[in-house]
């Protein structure tokens, strides 16, 4: 894939938009169904028909004798326009194809807020592997610089062999723990360009300083509220519903009868089949035509049972759709509390595991620490500086969750957290 200059996140969301195949599966759907609806309109519309014809016609007569041939052409064309005045199913397929756009709506609402996320997510997942290969790195280089003191050490009497084979046994899985967290940076790049269809070349990075914002309104209950009454996938099903519903009245529409109203102009011509005379005459008509169904072998009944059971299918999606937000709404407001407390933690880990680093290596040199306690302390700092900086990914991302599970997710959101980046 060809290389991208630096990219932000609205950069990385917007390649998305354009070259992300859920997406574009999801917007030929989106139009597709739209169209649902103008075929139910029409159903309402008159119709009109042109036929034409010309046949060559050869009759053998046997009686009366004696026997003859007789050969002719015949010309007619008709033109049949087709009102419908009453028919029950094409109003109910006229209701259901709105409501059938209408859920296209819901349901392309609920592609593009999943799209912010798998975006979000796929952009954050690069940025903290790029954070985790540094760690790694810092650590081997560490740990490398403190197994050449050790041997130092050793080698004039300071330090135990201990400390030499502890700091080797470190390097060995320090240099492991590298070409792991490499492999996943590459895959998680490879993810990231299969989503915008190119390769970023840098991705712009995480501020130092991050703002953490608890949830406004405080109150889980308010989110859960807001869900139920704006959730798109709750929607989507509100609508399904209301869609199965018009599809059982369509279907039980096929019981009544129909009433049309038909406008026909004919033409022909012929010869007349016991004379050379030529018949030439036209034909026009109006009026109403009538049609009353008394059975279809069983075909319209199973119909209405077959949406019936669809009906109730929605119904059941509907309340699951219920539940599922709920459950969502929950599991976002309580990642972003928690996230708050838990990147707080870190951040005074971070700066108790310095301190502590730095106690360490005091003691070392003066004879009352071990090379493996600087070790264990140093292993202990990067570690604490990797999680910190996972919680930080994890916090703005459960932030974009929430707004997604309560309905309010949009473009501005994404504004919000790509102010919080900064050009690497």
């Amino acid at each position: 894939a060809p290389l991208a200059q630096a990219e932000n996140l609205l950069d990385i969301y917007r390649l998305a938009q354009q070259n992300d195949l859920t997406m574009a599966q999801a917007q030929a759907n989106y139009h597709a169904n739209l169209e649902r609806s103008t075929q139910g309109t029409g159903q309402l519309l008159p119709s009109v028909a042109f036929n034409a014809a010309r046949y060559s016609v050869n009759q053998d007569i046997q009686k009366p004798a004696p026997p003859y041939s007789n050969d002719y052409d015949s010309d007619a064309y008709s033109l049949q326009l087709t009102q419908p005045l009453y028919r029950k199913s094409n109003f109910a397929a006229y209701v259901q194809g709105k409501a059938i756009a209408a859920q296209a709506e819901a349901e392309i609402a609920i592609t593009r807020g999943e799209l912010m996320l798998r975006s979000v997510q796929a952009y954050f997942d690069v940025l903290s592997a790029a954070d985790t290969l540094a760690f790694a790195r810092t650590e081997k280089a560490a740990i490398e610089g403190q197994l050449q003191l050790a041997e130092r050490n050793f080698a004039v009497g300071n330090a135990t062999v201990v400390d030499v084979h502890e700091g080797r046994a470190r390097r060995d899985l320090a240099v492991a723990q590298e070409v792991a967290a490499d492999n996943d940076l590459q895959a998680k790049r490879e993810a990231l360009t299969i989503l915008v269809a190119t390769s970023p070349e840098k991705l712009a990075a995480l501020k130092p300083n991050l703002p953490l914002q608890r949830p406004d309104p405080q109150d889980v209950e308010l989110w859960n509220k807001t869900a139920q009454d704006r959730n798109p996938l709750i929607k989507a099903q509100e609508l399904a519903v209301k869609v199965a519903e018009k599809k059982k009245k369509k279907n039980r529409g096929g019981h009544y009868p129909t009433l049309d109203l038909v406008a026909s102009h004919g033409y022909n011509k012929t010869s007349n089949i016991f004379s050379p005379t030529l018949y030439e005459y036209t034909t026009n008509q109006v009026g109403v035509q009538l049609q009353v169904p008394l059975y279809a072998g069983g075909i319209t009944q199973s119909r209405v049972r077959e949406s019936e059971a669809r009906r109730d299918q929605a119904r059941a999606g509907l309340d699951l759709a219920r539940r599922t937000a709920t459950r969502l709404t929950r599991e976002a407001y309580l990642a972003v509390t928690g996230g708050i407390t838990r990147v707080q933690a870190l951040e005074q880990a971070r700066i108790s595991s310095k301190k502590a680093l730095e106690s360490t290596l005091m003691g070392y040199e003066s004879g009352v620490r071990t090379g493996v306690d600087v070790l264990n302390s140093q292993r202990d700092l990067y570690r604490t500086e990797r999680d910190l900086s996972q919680a930080r990914y994890a916090y703005l991302l459960s932030q974009l969750r929430l707004k997604f599970a309560a309905g309010t997710l949009n473009e501005a959101d994404l504004g919000a957290v790509n102010a919080l980046l900064a050009d690497k």
